[in-house]
């Protein structure tokens, strides 16, 4: 998980605390010093640790890696000078790190007096908390199993675990911790609560770009790919067989990058088997593949407990099966790194959405003109071209932050109503543009708690902050319309995708087996979910969930979905609450020293 554990004296007088406290840790030989800077001290963990850099000068400490981000959209690799950051107050530097680099990071900035700022990188790829104990403050990745270093009165914050019940885009947002601070992805934070945004989604959805070629996102994700490949011993690539992870692979055969595994998953029906697709793509790479035929998922306590252990729950071991495979696959000599296709759908815009409608309407340079998109997208919605014209003069549909109340969220449930940051203010924005922000919002939390992360580094690269600025830019019926879905990405990577991949309509549909395995798995989910944490809690409507949780409900009605977020946040909330009930009963003084 590359985790590390920041701490800054909050006073003098606490010194001693501190210098204990890095005694402490380092004495466990789990953890050791990596970087000081006057009176903050990085810790890094002992195995796969994160790479740990000072700024020039006095200006802090870098956690994370760190990439030029000219050099990715010219197509090519190379790391991040950090002499570019010399001079300049907080706010300069945390400018520079967010338009002159990109990664995964967290920047613990120190010029000046006081306490240190925060800044995450733009996309979440690294995790940053934050909590005061005993005169301390902590920036880390996670908290620490030694519950003495955890803040006092640590307990699940049941409104802010309920927002992300009627939001489930939060989870990349809230940490349902009473005591824990979240730093916001893109945002300079100080210790006294005050933020500066130093990079927003929206500066870049303003350009509406429609004369962009695609051959600049095919050199853009070439970028991306071979900076991430860089000096890794090998890859594991999964390829699904669509065309967001066949756009992976062939970026990762074009940098020359050491590919020791190749996977494909698949379901033995019809619906499920897309073995072809992803042989063709392995195949136009050079590539062996591996094949791994799926059955039922068999849910119980222990698979879902397995990625529950984080700050902020997690939907990335919705397939426990599947997570397994990935981690056990990653833990192979030769393998230290693992990349996937994830994000496409929304970066690409594989969205049939009503809503392109208006902007189609307001703007131009589509090939082949408006009226031939707009019978494309009838086509594809469903609807007739009059009635998208009458959509368009009324504007479009209004998005909402998030969706309406969550089926499964009581009437009367402690929920906050929290809209994500990224959607809170979209003046402005058009309709077809704000559903592709809340897609690529859903996909933040891809970067969460799971085995394979735990064993290895996961590079999703249609998700960096390159590739999500690109088309973001991009006006998004350029994106969206064309002979089939997804048409700008197609054209910009034609020539290196097969046929069969390049020109196919549509995609595998393994809903249906998610919904068998729930069927399947109802003696174990019925008590779990009806008697949980969240149904003690009062954020459950119990008889809408128990009328889901049934197996005709499941085969008739897709509730698929909406169960596994609640499987997540049960799961969650039930290891939460057995771990702050266990440090509970154990007796420690706190980090004081002895004699202190």
């Amino acid at each position: 998980m590359r985790d590390y554990l920041a701490v800054e004296i909050m006073a003098d007088e606490h010194r001693q605390t501190l210098e204990a406290l890095i005694d402490r840790l380092c004495a466990t030989g789990l953890w050791r010093q990596a970087a000081r800077r006057r009176d903050l001290v990085v810790l890094v963990e002992t195995t796969r640790p994160p790479v740990v850099q000072l700024l020039p000068g006095d200006s802090g400490i870098v956690i994370g890696d760190l990439h030029d981000a000219a050099a990715a959209r010219e197509g090519y690799a190379r790391p991040f000078e950090m002499y570019g950051l010399a001079g300049g107050d907080r706010y300069d530097t945390a400018q520079r790190l967010t338009t002159r680099a990109w990664g995964r990071y967290v920047a613990l900035l120190t010029r000046g007096e006081g306490p240190c700022a925060v800044l995450r990188d733009p996309m979440g790829v690294s995790e940053a908390i934050g909590w005061t104990r005993d005169g301390l403050r902590f920036v880390a990745s996670r908290l620490p199993d030694d519950s003495a270093l955890w803040p006092a009165g640590l307990a699940i914050d049941w409104p802010k675990l309920g927002a992300i019940l009627r939001r489930k885009a939060l989870a990349s947002h809230l940490v349902p911790l009473v005591g824990v601070r979240s730093y916001d992805p893109g945002v300079l934070a100080f210790s006294d609560g005050a933020t500066w945004r130093a990079w927003s989604p929206l500066s870049w959805v303003e350009r509406d770009d429609r004369r962009l070629p695609p051959a600049d996102l095919a050199r853009v994700v070439d970028g991306v790919v071979a900076n991430l490949a860089r000096g890794r011993q090998g890859v594991l690539c999964e390829i699904s067989g669509g065309i967001d992870s066949a756009i992976v692979t062939a970026a990762l055969k074009r940098c020359g990058a050491t590919v020791s595994q190749t996977v494909h998953h698949f379901w033995p029906q019809v619906e499920g088997d897309e073995r072809p697709f992803a042989e063709a793509v392995a195949e136009q790479a050079g590539l062996p593949l591996t094949t791994v035929s799926r059955g039922l998922v068999a849910l119980d306590a222990e698979k879902l407990a397995r990625s529950s252990a984080g700050p902020r729950p997690t939907y990335m071991a919705g397939d426990p099966d599947h997570d397994a495979d990935l981690a056990r696959r990653l833990d192979q000599d030769g393998t230290d790194c693992m990349f996937t296709g994830r994000g496409g759908d929304a970066v690409f815009y594989q969205m049939a959405a009503v809503e392109l409608v208006v902007d189609l309407v307001r703007g131009g340079g589509l090939a082949g003109g408006r009226r031939a998109a707009l019978a494309r997208l009838a086509q594809r919605t469903g609807r007739t071209v009059w009635s998208l014209l009458a959509e368009a003069s009324r504007g479009g549909r209004s998005l909402p932050g998030g969706a309406e109340r969550f089926v499964f969220l009581a009437q009367d449930a402690p929920a906050a109503d929290i809209v994500h940051p990224w959607l809170a203010d979209l003046r402005g924005v058009g309709p077809a543009k704000r559903l592709q922000l809340r897609a690529i919002v859903n996909n933040l939390s891809a970067f969460r708690e799971s085995l394979r992360h735990r064993r290895g580094d996961v590079f999703d690269p249609l998700l960096s902050q390159p590739v999500v600025e690109t088309c973001l830019s991009i006006a998004a019926p350029r994106l969206a319309l064309g002979p089939a879905d997804r048409p700008f990405a197609r054209q910009a990577f034609a020539d290196r995708l097969p046929q069969a991949v390049l020109h196919r309509q549509g995609k595998g549909n393994v809903s249906v087996f998610f919904a068998r395995s729930l069927a399947a798995s109802l003696d174990f989910l019925r008590p779990y979910l009806l008697e949980g944490e969240l149904a003690k809690a009062g954020l459950l409507d119990l008889a809408a969930l128990d009328a889901a949780l049934d197996r005709d409900s499941l085969i008739w009605f897709d509730h698929t979905g909406d169960i596994f977020i609640v499987l997540a946040l049960e799961a969650w909330a039930r290891n939460w609450r057995e771990r702050i009930g266990k440090a509970e009963t154990t007796s420690h003084a706190g980090l004081q020293p002895t004699g202190g």
